[in-house]
């Protein structure tokens, strides 16, 4: 319930806006393990076209980060403002090491490989008609004295599946083949990926045992499952969270919960983009569940984003002065 609760999503969001209207690429359910803790997908091709997406584009056409693009795109052959297509990422696990990343694009495989391969300490192993390659993420720091790795292999010529076990690679790529049971054939978030969507972000997660202490934590460890849809449309930017708990009287007591938190985030009055986004929520209790939903102006929402960018950009400045 916490105001930041779309920070995440519309960061991932930022890395894949371009101009162009492409075919969206709506979640595939065959290409998930059929049982997993929690997925998140983003799809790139449906945020283009959006009032969201456009700002978003815009921000990147800036020098500074038009720079950072044209540098990452020399090196790779590849531009994921237009040719990044989709991110899913999942688990079957409740480790951070049990994820696993999908992506979705346009890109030279033989490129890609001659890059990891000039990767720190790199490897590479068959497993069955795949490569699996590695190295060392010199941008993470040790564990136990141990380096961690990336794990990753190419399927299809437009999937690169990313994991930081080798095992949930291999696994990954026996859905994608469909040697292994996929969501499509489970049971598990039967809305997730439901056709007729026109959100940009979905995300679904049950099993939730979170160890954090704040309210927010503690409302999400009432529900047994919890599902998160974003999107855009007629100059509004919607967000829906549903919460299904195990019972009625559980529900209540989430409604309860959930409604102190939005009274508490009004009350923030030294925090105008709290406000203003707890002003667009509403909750109600349906049944077994609980239903969140956020509506705020588009045009809204984006000054809020150039408003929280200018605060950051503030404080590195004056942090670099100090």
């Amino acid at each position: 319930m916490n105001a930041n609760f779309l920070k995440p999503a519309l960061c991932a969001c930022g890395l894949i806006a371009a101009t162009v209207t492409a075919p969206s690429t709506p979640l595939q359910r065959s290409d998930v393990a059929a049982e997993p803790v929690w997925v998140l997908h983003v799809d790139c091709d449906a945020l283009r076209p959006t009032t969201i997406g456009q700002f978003l584009l815009a921000e990147m056409e800036k020098p500074d980060a038009q720079a950072k693009f044209s540098a990452f795109q020399s090196i790779f052959n590849f531009d994921p403002r237009r040719q990044l297509h989709g991110l899913t990422l999942y688990s079957t696990g409740k480790t951070p090491e049990d994820g696993v990343l999908l992506v979705y694009a346009d890109f030279d495989p033989d490129r890609l490989v001659t890059l990891a391969k000039a990767a720190k300490d790199y490897h590479g192993s068959a497993y069955k008609q795949h490569t699996i390659h590695n190295w060392i993420d010199e941008k993470k720091k040790e564990k136990e004295g141990v380096k961690p790795r990336v794990y990753a292999s190419i399927q299809g010529g437009h999937i690169v599946v990313f994991a930081q076990q080798e095992a949930r690679v291999a696994q990954a790529l026996d859905v994608l083949d469909r040697a292994a049971p996929n969501l499509a054939s489970s049971g598990a978030f039967p809305q997730l990926g439901a056709s007729g969507s026109t959100s940009f972000v979905q995300a679904a997660a049950r099993k939730m045992d979170l160890p954090d202490s704040t309210p927010n934590a503690a409302l999400f460890r009432l529900a047994k499952s919890a599902r998160l849809e974003i999107g855009e449309a007629q100059g509004q930017l919607t967000a829906t969270l549903n919460l299904e708990a195990g019972s009625e009287e559980v529900a209540t007591q989430m409604a309860l919960v959930g409604q102190g938190l939005v009274a508490l985030t009004k009350l923030q009055k030294d925090n105008a983009g709290s406000v203003k986004l707890a002003e667009g929520l509403s909750l109600k209790q349906d049944g077994s569940g609980v239903v969140v939903s956020l509506t705020v102006p588009t045009a809204g929402a984006i000054d809020l984003m150039k408003a929280d960018a200018a605060r950051k950009a503030e404080k590195k400045a004056k942090a670099e002065n100090d």
